[in-house]
């Protein structure tokens, strides 16, 4: 029997119109969607228990007190609680708990699960908490903008190296749009970073968020099980 509800944990993965886009889904299939804040230590504990539902985590806090712990998931998933990841802490989560029936997918999660990637500081970023508008940009976004311009053509794999380690070397909380563009400028050839800069247009940011279409992936897979 398919579960009625589908409860996300989502943040600065999703933006406003998405989370419009999955209601309109969840009501074409017959669905409830819960959508909760970035989760947090102690909430999958206030799932248990709770009626049978599809539970997707996408964003969650960071650091030792806040953090989602790896007994919380056990616990939900021993109580036969269905659980996947993706995007974010979800991918980071996934990755660990796979061996005891935790699911995870999408772009992000497999580069932890292969070992490409490994920090958590990969997904960090800073958001604006009223509306979860990401501010910095994630280290994972950059590197599939990156990937897709060496596929293209338009970048070279030194130029893109040379790129990725420039953003590597600022903090999460200082890889804002226009810093990394700066810094790019002065270690870059022009032809290189006038392809890049295209793409931190407004209307463009979106298109190269890897943690948002892994969420938007991950959430509509839920919806449509």
């Amino acid at each position: 029997m398919k579960a009625a509800t589908v409860t996300v944990f989502a943040g600065p993965s999703l933006r406003p119109a998405d989370l419009a886009e999955l209601r309109r889904l969840a009501g074409e299939r017959d669905r409830t969607l819960d959508l909760r804040p970035p989760v947090r230590r102690h909430d999958l504990a206030a799932l248990i228990g709770a009626e049978p539902r599809r539970i997707v985590m996408l964003d969650g806090e960071f650091g030792q007190s806040l953090a989602v712990s790896v007994t919380e998931v056990r616990a939900l998933l021993f109580a036969g609680q269905p659980l996947t990841g993706a995007s974010s802490m979800g991918a980071l989560r996934a990755v660990e708990c796979r061996t005891i029936g935790m699911t995870g997918s999408g772009w992000v999660y497999e580069r932890y699960l292969n070992g490409s990637i490994e920090s958590d500081g990969e997904v960090a970023l800073l958001y604006d908490p009223e509306d979860y508008t990401p501010i910095t940009v994630p280290l994972v976004n950059v590197r599939w903008l990156l990937a897709r311009r060496v596929g293209d053509g338009r970048l070279s794999p030194a130029q893109a190296h040379t790129a990725l380690e420039i953003a590597r070397s600022l903090n999460f909380r200082a890889r804002r749009h226009s810093v990394l563009l700066k810094r790019w400028k002065l270690g870059l050839p022009a032809d290189a970073v006038a392809d890049l800069e295209e793409h931190f247009a407004a209307d463009h940011l979106d298109r190269w968020d890897r943690k948002r279409l892994d969420a938007l992936e991950a959430v509509r897979a839920a919806l449509s099980s």
